[in-house]
């Protein structure tokens, strides 16, 4: 059972990470094309879920936790992984926040 598991939760980080990549691609498209507010908030939005169901996959398989992984060609483990998706969202989120102020 723990090594189905483990394959589980692995697989389910690759396909959460695949996620990830297209909504950052979606996002930097929005962001070139000078989409609405809204439109960068749902993308914004949808990379804060993405987020959360890797740490809540992280936290049930500590063979996911290991494990190592490729996001835009670079591999990495957990904490970076998690670090890197946490700056995407902080950093879209404080593009989003600027250019409301105008």
């Amino acid at each position: 059972m723990g090594f189905l598991n483990a394959m589980s939760s692995v697989g389910k980080i690759n396909e959460l990470l695949k996620d990830f990549e297209n909504e950052v691609t979606i996002s930097q498209d929005l962001v070139r094309r000078d989409a609405p507010k809204e439109s960068l908030m749902n993308s914004l939005n949808v990379m804060k879920s993405i987020h959360q169901q890797m740490i809540d996959t992280f936290s049930n398989s500590s063979a996911a936790r290991v494990a190592v992984y490729k996001i835009f060609g670079d591999k990495m483990r957990m904490c970076e992984i998690l670090t890197y998706s946490k700056n995407v969202i902080f950093n879209l989120y404080a593009f989003i926040k600027l250019n409301s102020e105008e």
